[in-house]
Parts: C-alpha cells; sequence; structure tokens
C-alpha cells in the first residue's frame, strides 16, 4: 500500500510517479453546475490531485477510508477541533500532551467557548469518570510526546461511544506501521506528516484519516480555514511514504537497541520508552502495537547542566527539534517542544529539565549507541 495506493497512471498521461500540480486554480466548463463541481477541481485551496493522492495513501495505510492532508500537524488538529466542535462542547484530553496541543487546549479552545478536561496520566485507563453530558470529542497521543506513556485505545473508544463523541487519536510517534487507531474504536486519526511520514525532515504537512462520511463533512470549514498543504509538499510527502515500513522498521530496531544498551547506565536515571512505565502498559503495547517506535528519552543524572553536557559530547545526533527523519536528532523538552509550559507543569507531567529526547534515525546502531555513551561519559 506505501508503494502503490492512490496510483493513477491511467489519469497521469502513464507517469509512473505521480505529478506536482503546481497550479492555484483550474479550468472548468462555461456551463457549470453544482454536480459539475463536485466533480471538478476548482482551487488548490479547496483541492488538488496531488494533495488527494497524499490524502489517499495515508488512508489506506491507516485502514481509514477518507484522507486528508494540511499545511502542517497542527493546522490539521485545529481542523478538527474547531470543525466538529461548538460552544458550549467539552473535549476530554490526558494531561501529557505535545506542548503546542496543550497550549490549543487550555488557551484558545476557551476562547470559543469550548471548555477542556484534562484527565491525570495515571487515570488513563478509567478515563469513562471524567466524561460528563457537554463532552463531544476525547483527544489522545499515544505514544505521548516527550514520556512515551501509552494508553488503552480501546477504553478510550468506549468512553467516547458511551458519550457518543468522536476520539480522534494522535498517532504521529506510532505511525500505521506500528498501530492503526482506526482498529480499536477511534473516530478520527491525527498526523504531524512532518515526521515519520514524510521521514525526511524536509517538508511541513498534517493530515486526517477517518471512516466514510467524517471529513467530507468537515471539508467546507476546511477550506475556509485554508490550512492548505503546498503541492510541492504533497509530492515530497507521496515521495516518503512510499518507503515508510523500510524506515519504521529501523527506526523501531535502533531505539530497541538503545534501551537495551543503555539499560542500568550509571549516568542514566530513567528511560522512557513505550511499555516501559508498568505491566499495564507493556500489556497494552503487545495488545495494540507491531512496534515500538523510533523515540526514547532520557533523564540524565547531573540536572540540566548534565543534560546539556551530554548535548555537546554528542557528534552524530543533531541537537534540533522536531523528530522523525532519516538522521538522528536529540533535543531538551524544556527548551523545545515544552518550553512553553511552566516548570510545575512539567513536574507535573514527569518531563525533567535534565530530560533528553531521542529521535532515532537509520544509522547503524552501533554509532548510535557509542555516539550515545561518549556523551554521556561528560555527564
Amino acid at each position: 500500500m506505501a508503494v502503490h495506493a492512490g496510483d493513477r497512471p491511467d489519469r497521469n498521461a502513464g507517469a509512473v510517479v505521480a505529478p506536482i500540480y503546481q497550479t492555484s486554480t483550474f479550468r472548468f466548463p462555461a456551463a457549470f453546475s453544482e454536480a459539475g463541481a463536485r466533480r471538478t477541481h476548482l482551487y488548490t485551496r479547496v483541492a488538488n490531485p496531488t494533495l488527494t493522492q497524499a490524502g489517499s495513501v495515508v488512508s489506506a495505510l491507516e485502514g481509514g477510508k477518507e484522507g486528508r492532508v494540511f499545511a502542517s500537524g497542527m493546522a490539521a488538529l485545529s481542523t478538527v477541533l474547531l470543525g466538529h466542535l461548538n460552544r458550549g462542547d467539552e473535549v476530554l484530553a490526558p494531561e501529557d500532551l505535545y506542548g503546542n496541543t496543550v497550549t490549543l487546549l487550555k488557551q484558545e479552545l476557551p476562547r470559543w467557548g469550548i471548555a477542556v478536561r484534562f484527565v491525570p496520566a495515571a487515570r488513563g485507563s478509567q478515563v469513562g469518570e471524567y466524561l460528563s453530558d457537554r463532552t463531544r470529542l476525547l483527544l489522545v497521543e499515544s505514544p505521548t510526546n516527550p514520556t512515551l506513556h501509552v494508553y488503552d485505545l480501546r477504553a478510550w473508544a468506549r468512553a467516547a461511544e458511551r458519550a457518543h463523541a468522536w476520539l480522534v487519536v494522535d498517532n504521529t510517534f506510532s505511525t500505521p506501521v506500528n498501530q492503526q487507531p482506526l482498529r480499536w474504536g477511534a473516530q478520527v486519526v491525527m498526523h504531524s506528516a512532518t515526521k515519520y511520514l514524510g521521514g525526511h525532515s524536509d517538508l511541513l504537512a498534517g493530515a486526517l484519516v477517518s471512516g466514510p462520511g467524517l471529513l467530507t463533512g468537515l471539508d467546507p470549514f476546511a477550506a475556509t480555514l485554508g490550512g492548505t498543504l503546498d503541492p510541492i509538499a504533497g509530492f515530497l510527502l507521496l515521495r516518503g511514504m512510499k518507503t515508510l515500513p523500510l524506515r519504521m522498521a529501523r527506526h523501531n530496531e535502533n531505539a530497541r537497541a538503545v534501551v537495551e544498551e543503555l539499560e542500568g547506565h550509571p549516568k542514566v536515571m530513567r528511560i522512557c520508552y513505550p511499555g516501559r512505565a508498568s505491566a499495564e502498559e507493556e500489556r497494552i503495547c503487545r495488545r495494540q502495537m507491531r512496534g515500538r517506535g523510533g523515540m526514547v528519552s532520557l533523564v540524565l543524572r547531573g540536572g540540566l547542566g548534565g543534560a546539556r553536557r551530554f548535548l555537546q559530547g554528542l557528534s552524530l545526533f543533531q541537537v534540533a527539534s522536531s523528530l522523525g527523519g532519516v538522521e538522528s536528532l536529540v533535543s531538551l523538552p524544556l527548551e523545545t517542544s515544552h518550553r512553553a509550559m511552566s516548570s510545575e507543569e512539567r513536574e507535573r507531567r514527569g518531563i525533567a529539565d535534565s530530560m533528553a529526547r531521542l529521535s532515532l534515525g537509520i544509522e547503524d546502531a552501533a554509532d548510535l549507541v557509542a555516539d550515545l555513551k561518549g556523551a554521556l561519559s561528560r555527564v
């Protein structure tokens, strides 16, 4: 599916690789009708063949029926939240989310009259106890950024069903290679396609996937909101997804090797990796994930100073935000993804000042381990 989904060479002059439709507008018949409008591309902000194909591939990989791509992961998330919710509705979400997602929920949605209720991470399996008669959407990411906790998607889907609400799952860290949330009852799957789906740190993109009809209902709002992906970025995304299964196999392998090699290292206080937090999370991983992904977070000894010395000692790992590319990256959530949070909020979410988040690329595992161990010697 990664290689062939969405391909229509018969409509692309026989091209093996889908072309870039780098156009803002499209010619349509002078005798225009509403029925014709549904069959004709009019304007790239509304639809574009390159972007339609990219959405079809993401949907196929997730086992969905509809897929759409956006200018970023946050554009995708904003579209589904603001397009589905109304004043007086409530969102239910765990505390441990990506920093900008928390900002959107805590600071922006209340301005629209939408309430947000946060579930303590330790109570994630009891999410049903936090429902109210206003709950219209449940939002969860699993594994979480950057603590890599996992949530029982089936339990969250059951809670959403009780509330007649949508369950939206951010599947960025796992990717459809390792986990398919629609199988466990989610209504919508969201991606920051900037990361693993693109895979080469050269584009910004987001994606949504759903069962039949849900995203079609959001299309008018998405066009009005205007978070449209550029066709060139759509082409790069299509190219990246063709190798997603191959890349994820290596990401999975490298992260697992790093965890095994750094287990018990005297300079590492804690390793965050899917399934390690508890026996319950390990059971969840074994049931709903095929692989654990390429992310590992290390809580280092020596505080923030020790963490900075660690970064200075690395040579293969590049200090940069983002993740999911073929090259290995490292960052401190304190200074990047969760810098907008207060120290008290980070502490409550288990994000230590000395936490280093590793995105394991596709380099040789032995080289990566050697680089990490060399840097740890400076802590």
